[in-house]
């Protein structure tokens, strides 16, 4: 049997009890690396990469025992934060796998160079303010930074107590504010939330961070950065059959602004060339100029939004109304609609509804669409068939 859980008090008498029958199988503990000592806790458990079985949440200190019988058996003790104990068993094999892994580790973080890590450099005035840290190792706790050291970082934790992490470990570093430090230590970053399905929001890429967007297939687009306010975007058609010269072509920059901690503003425009398919080589130009503004954080908000078409020079008199939203109800799903009303008595309104799946770089958008004209008594939907299907590469080095 690979290992087996008792109730903490029961593991705690039963190992008393190993270690309490006189000369039949005396027990000491073992110190498997002087680099832990004798007792493993979470941060050592994290720092070297110790014990994978046992996730980094519910881990909360070891031991490694030896029978002085002539067996000479060794057993690991593990205690689990919800008061649980783990008895397992350990061969020489596996003993020397964990040293070494304990020693690769050490040498490796002794290489390390000073230097700082992206995402991990806190100024002097970071002591005393709380953040939330994601180690490589994929663990993550809140804490106060207490001390910064060239080579290490100090939080005290409600947790683990006083923590000492090399920066060299530290894969992001982010202040706690009110809506980071609702969402789970597990939850990873999804996006700078700068759109909905196609929609714009206020909030905008930060500098340096991108995306590569196919659109149902045949829609290609990319959008960038350029600063923490200002980023451009572009799409192309693909469609089958169609020479370039008669592909839709879109070009959409926006500016964006935070004007308190949860509201953001932005202006922008579509720019959307139209080919025309007589094959006569023209084309012209049509598009929508836009101011938008957002409340909430980049995982959860809702966006208003309101526009102008043009087309030709002219900039036409009806305004079109923009209302949505995203919520982010687990790890990786985000709930979100897009609508549209279009202030015109003849006209209608119109949108998508759906979810997006979120990996740590990619996101797959699913969305309905329905269109509800003025005029008549009939509306139509896809319900949940998904009429737009988006697939999202992220790139760049974001810090939040």
């Amino acid at each position: 049997m690979k290992g087996r859980f008792l109730p903490g008090a029961l593991g705690a008498i039963c190992l008393l009890a190993v270690q309490a029958r006189g000369q039949d199988v005396p027990a000491r503990v073992l110190t498997i690396s002087p680099v832990v000592g004798e007792v493993i806790d979470a941060r050592e458990k994290a720092t070297y990469g110790l014990f994978p079985t046992f996730s980094a949440n519910d881990f909360q200190e070891a031991r490694f025992y030896q029978n002085l019988s002539a067996d000479s058996a060794v057993h690991l003790r593990v205690q689990l934060r919800d008061g649980r104990v783990v008895l397992r068993p350990h061969t020489s094999a596996e003993l020397s796998a964990v040293r070494q892994t304990i020693e690769t580790r050490r040498r490796e973080l002794a290489a390390a160079p000073a230097a700082p890590v992206a995402g991990v450099e806190a100024a002097a005035d970071s002591v005393g303010r709380r953040f939330r840290v994601t180690l490589r190792t994929g663990t993550a706790f809140d804490g106060e930074m207490t001390a910064r050291r060239p080579r290490q970082l100090e939080f005290l934790t409600k947790d683990l107590g006083v923590v000492l992490v090399e920066r060299a470990n530290i894969l992001r570093l982010q202040e706690l504010n009110s809506e980071l430090a609702k969402r789970p230590a597990n939850w990873y970053d999804i996006g700078n939330g700068s759109r909905l399905f196609f929609a714009p929001t206020a909030w905008g890429l930060r500098e340096g961070e991108g995306y590569l967007q196919d659109i149902s297939l045949y829609f290609l687009g990319a959008n960038y950065g350029i600063t923490d306010n200002f980023s451009m975007g572009g799409m192309v058609s693909m469609l089958p059959g169609l020479p370039l010269r008669n592909q839709f072509l879109a070009l959409t920059p926006k500016f964006s602004a935070q004007i308190a901690e949860k509201w953001h503003v932005g202006v922008g425009a579509l720019y959307l060339r139209v080919p025309d398919f007589d094959l006569t080589d023209t084309s012209y130009g049509v598009g929508l100029l836009y101011g938008t503004a957002t409340y909430g954080s980049a995982d959860n908000n809702l966006t208003a939004g309101l526009g102008y078409g043009f087309a030709g020079g002219n900039i036409g008199s009806t305004p079109v109304l923009q209302l949505g939203g995203q919520k982010r109800i687990s790890r990786r799903v985000s709930l979100i609609t897009e609508n549209y009303i279009i202030a015109n008595s003849s006209a209608g309104m119109g949108g998508l509804y759906g979810a997006k799946i979120n990996w740590k770089r990619t996101s797959l958008g699913l969305a309905a669409a329905y269109v509800i004209p003025y005029e008549g008594d009939y509306a139509v939907s896809s319900y949940v068939v998904p009429v737009f299907i988006d697939f999202t590469f992220r790139f760049g080095k974001p810090t939040r």
